[in-house]
């Protein structure tokens, strides 16, 4: 089954007349149903959710603290960007200042998303991530490389695929 897109994605293709009105409600639909599974899971196992959710708020502040949170909310917000990378549902409202930033890492429960290292300089970051596509499937590591435009937005120029993180 191919993969919803993101719902800023859906948007724009409502907006572009690619995607009619129904098209758009049930694709959403897909989104809140998952949002729905999450929670129940949560409910039904309370103190895994909350371990994961203590090592997700430590990594975010780690991060946040390096970094700075507005930085690492770009960063996610433009592989969110990405059509092809698993992710970009996780991180795809990582611009929404109201959201927590600990709600975009996953450090165990699937799907996984690890921010594992970042460099950053004024025009350009380096960000190696591990991700899975499927609950308990193969870890995929990448290294992807993001430069400032025109407009000092960040985009990606590189990606690749790490077999090992060093």
């Amino acid at each position: 089954m191919p993969r919803v897109p993101t719902p800023p994605k859906l948007m724009e293709q409502f907006e572009n007349g690619l995607i009619d009105r129904a098209e758009l409600h049930a694709m959403m639909a897909v989104h809140a149903r998952g949002l729905i599974e999450e929670m129940e899971i949560e409910r039904e196992f309370p103190l895994e959710s909350r371990l994961e959710q203590w090592r997700n708020r430590h990594h975010a502040a780690r991060l946040s603290a390096r970094h700075g949170e507005r930085r690492v909310r770009e960063v996610f917000h433009a592989l969110s960007e990405l059509e092809d990378f698993f992710p970009a549902d996780l991180l795809w409202n990582a611009a929404h200042l109201h959201v927590p930033l600990h709600c975009f890492i996953r450090s165990k429960r699937a799907p996984v998303f690890r921010v594992k290292k970042m460099n950053t300089s004024g025009a350009s970051v380096t960000i190696w991530v591990e991700y899975n596509v499927v609950d308990g499937g193969e870890i995929i590591k990448e290294k992807i490389h993001l430069l400032r435009n025109r407009k000092w937005i960040l985009e990606v120029v590189s990606r690749c695929c790490q077999d090992s993180m060093g």
